[in-house]
């Protein structure tokens, strides 16, 4: 892969070993360019704001301008941020200001290549780098002028299931174990029947797969017989709905979610369709 086409990062942190590490991954990931790494946060923003820079992974911990102040400063700017810190109190902190992915420190190689494929597919939407779009940056597991990346997919003549794409897996889902789905800025969560078939090929989140994807698009993709947009931020299978109260849905392993008032005659009418007469 050529220099084009690959995201240019750059690593802030004070600590020179940590430093080095993070730089490390960021040289042997081939759809990487490293364009610098700071150990004084003023020194990286003066080069933020200078040079178009896709990812930055930044140290949270750094004296004159921590890494939350840094990603501050950076918003409305295309660079997205990752957050590296071996405090995991910050992590909502750093959600805050939208960042794409939180990471602990020790962090491994393969922590750091699931923050970077989230990159990677952040900028293969549509809209999100017109730049990247041009150059046609490829799969993060196929070769040169590869199709951008999809994030659903289903098999020719499967109706019952769907195959969204979780960090490097593709993760099979039947669509009867989905209880709701929930949007989360640029991805979606599918929150799944614990006692469902489909745990089984989510190994280390068994009820919950989150993907690089926007609500419409799976809205979509799923049968509007069964599913049924509640909220701005929810989707409901109608199928696995234990009850409807005061204003939320309720699911039979104790989740629940909001109803908001303009999806509620949609709801109602929903509820009419099945309800004894």
């Amino acid at each position: 892969m050529d220099n084009s086409k690959q995201l240019k990062c750059v690593v802030v942190d004070d600590e020179p070993l940590a430093m080095e590490m993070m730089a490390s991954y960021v040289r042997k990931t081939p759809y990487l360019k490293l364009e610098g790494a700071f150990s004084n946060s003023l020194e990286a923003l003066d080069f933020l704001r200078s040079d178009e820079i896709h990812l930055a992974f930044l140290d949270i911990q750094m004296p004159d301008l921590n890494g939350l102040e840094l990603g501050n400063l950076l918003a409305g700017r295309s660079t997205r941020i990752v957050f590296v810190t071996a405090y995991e109190q910050y992590a909502l902190q750093g959600f805050k200001v939208e960042a794409l992915d939180y990471l602990l420190k020790p962090v491994s190689y393969a922590d750091f290549l699931r923050a970077a494929d989230r990159g990677l597919r952040w900028f293969e939407r549509p809209g999100n780098d017109a730049c990247l779009a041009e150059e046609g940056i490829a799969d993060a597991d196929a070769g040169p002028g590869a199709a951008k990346a999809e994030s659903i997919r289903q098999e020719p003549g499967q109706t019952d299931c769907i195959f969204v794409r979780a960090d490097y897996r593709w993760v099979r889902i039947r669509l009867e174990d989905i209880l709701f789905v929930e949007s989360v800025r640029d991805y979606v969560k599918i929150h799944l029947d614990p006692e469902g078939k489909s745990k089984q090929d989510t190994p280390g989140a068994p009820y919950c797969v989150m993907t690089l994807q926007s609500m419409k698009i799976l809205e979509d993709w799923l049968p509007s017989s069964s599913f049924l947009r509640v909220h701005r931020s929810f989707m409901v299978n109608m199928d696995q709905v234990s009850a409807v109260e005061r204003g939320r849905i309720v699911f039979a392993n104790g989740e629940n979610v909001p109803v908001s008032d303009s999806y509620r005659a949609a709801l109602d009418e929903a509820i009419q369709k099945k309800a004894l007469s």
